[in-house]
Parts: structure tokens; C-alpha cells; sequence
């Protein structure tokens, strides 16, 4: 009896000590240096041993930035007086005069001339240098299916810079489909759409085939993924239809483009036989 009392009030003793090394080790985490720099990604600096956020230390509160790669880059600042903008804008830089900026932004600001058109992010493959920036944004003021980055190897996709070969497997590359069909001798179908090749295979056995037919990759509405602009057999240019046709027919709609093709010719000629009387 007197053994297992023994043993309780040790056991109490090792508890009282445990929580009371816990409590010490609590407060000195919560402990910073006046003035030093308590979370570098945050941009919290110590004032008061608390960390508050660096705007503060201008009377502002950090915000979202109006660009899309101003606010990923940097620390953005604001208030009711002072527009949200970039921290550095506002006079607010670090310790040594730098800016609060991820150090991804920083590489491609410095050193925009090498890296443009490359990935500036490894943890975002989609963000490419472009003019100094590390940017999202590479697609907007491009046609779907247009290349996006300096290596050949991204296309854009409802305004995403991406690899969609990849998505099924990562040694899948976007290629361009030939004009002519190779099988054929014709005009290929598949110039116009999404088209991928095995990088593991060797070279000379490589073949560039249509990714909707080969590979099942599509659009959310289960379309191809079509190469708009791509120029394809004849002189001609692929439409946002997927079509190959001259450019004046491209502003006239689809009915216009499938008048292109043989098919869609034998197309319309059918539908028109079968609703002509109905409207004469």
C-alpha cells in the first residue's frame, strides 16, 4: 500500500514538473526581440514583445493589391488616406533596405532579361517571368491553345498557362499535329486540337497524336482542346471552332467554318434538304 502511494505522489510530482517546463517553453516562444523581425513570411516585426504586422508601423493595415502580381509578390499596404499598393511604395522596407517581396519575384525582377518566359515559381509551375514580374496573368491577351512560355511546352488553356499532356502522365508533351495527315495525304483533322507525344520514346518513334481521341484529355464540356491561330493546310488558320478556314470566313460563325470541310458541307447540304420545304 505504501509502495503504490509512493508511486502515485511521484507520478504527480513528474506531472507538476512536465507542466511547469511546458509553461517555460510557451513563454519563451511567445518572446521576440524588440524591433527584430518575428515571421519573415508574414512581415510581423516585434513591437511591445508582440508581433504586429509592419503596416501597422505606418498606421495601415496590410490589403489586397489591385494587380494580381503585385499581390502575390509583395507585402501590400493601406488605409482610409493611402492607396493599397506594395509596401515599398510606402516607404515601408526592411531592416537592410530591401523590400518585402518573395524571393521569386525578387530572382525575376533581377534578372527579367535571363529568365524571361520561364517558370519563376517552383511551387507554382504556372507563374512565368514576364517583364520583370512574376505573373499569372501570361494568358489573358492570348488565344486558347497559344504557347505561353519560352520553352514551347505550355499552351494556353481558359486562361491557364499549363502542360494538359501532363495531366495524364508527366512524360507527355504538347506537340503540333501535322497539316497533312501522313496516313491520308489530306488535310489533318487533328491540326486544329490538342495534340501530345511520349518523351520517353525514342525520337525517331515519337508520334504526335490528337490528345482527345488518343488520350481522352478534353474541355469541361468534353470538347477537344482546340489550337486557335495554329496555321494549318492550304494557307489557312484553325478557328475557335477548331476549324482550318481562311481568316475572312472565321468572323462569319461556325456554319461558316464547317463549310470548309467535305464533311461539314455534306453536313449542311442534308440539313438544308430536310428543312427547305418546311420554310419554302
Amino acid at each position: 500500500m505504501r509502495v503504490q502511494k509512493w508511486m502515485i505522489q511521484v507520478a504527480f510530482a513528474l506531472c507538476a514538473l512536465l507542466t511547469f517546463a511546458n509553461c517555460l517553453e510557451q513563454n519563451a516562444s511567445t518572446q521576440c526581440v524588440e524591433n527584430e523581425v518575428c515571421s519573415t513570411n508574414n512581415a510581423h516585426v516585434c513591437r511591445n514583445n508582440t508581433c504586429v504586422s509592419v503596416c501597422s508601423l505606418r498606421g495601415m493595415k496590410e490589403c489586397v493589391c489591385d494587380t494580381e502580381e503585385d499581390n502575390y509578390c509583395y507585402l501590400c499596404c493601406g488605409n482610409d488616406e493611402n492607396r493599397c499598393q506594395p509596401a515599398h511604395e510606402h516607404g515601408i522596407l526592411r531592416a537592410n533596405g530591401e523590400r518585402w517581396e518573395r524571393e521569386s519575384c525578387a530572382r525575376c525582377r533581377m534578372n527579367g532579361a535571363e529568365m524571361e518566359g520561364l517558370a519563376c515559381d517552383d511551387h507554382d509551375t504556372q507563374r512565368l517571368c514576364l517583364q520583370g514580374k512574376c505573373s499569372k496573368s501570361v494568358c489573358h491577351d492570348k488565344q486558347q491553345g497559344a504557347f505561353c512560355d519560352r520553352k514551347l511546352e505550355k499552351i494556353c488553356v481558359d486562361d491557364i498557362c499549363e502542360n494538359p499532356c501532363a495531366k495524364i502522365q508527366p512524360h507527355l508533351m504538347v506537340c503540333d499535329c501535322p497539316a497533312i495527315d501522313p496516313d491520308t495525304g489530306f488535310a489533318s483533322e487533328d491540326r486544329c486540337q490538342l495534340c501530345c507525344y511520349d518523351f520517353n520514346v525514342k525520337p525517331s518513334s515519337r508520334r504526335c497524336q490528337s490528345a482527345f481521341r488518343k488520350y481522352h484529355i478534353s474541355t469541361p464540356q468534353g470538347r477537344p482542346i482546340w489550337r486557335v491561330g495554329l496555321d494549318c493546310a492550304g494557307g489557312k488558320t484553325c478557328n475557335r471552332y477548331g476549324i482550318c478556314t481562311s481568316g475572312a470566313a472565321d468572323h462569319t460563325g461556325p456554319l461558316a467554318g464547317l463549310w470548309q470541310t467535305s464533311g461539314g458541307r455534306t453536313l449542311l447540304i442534308i440539313v438544308f434538304i430536310i428543312f427547305a420545304p418546311a420554310i419554302i
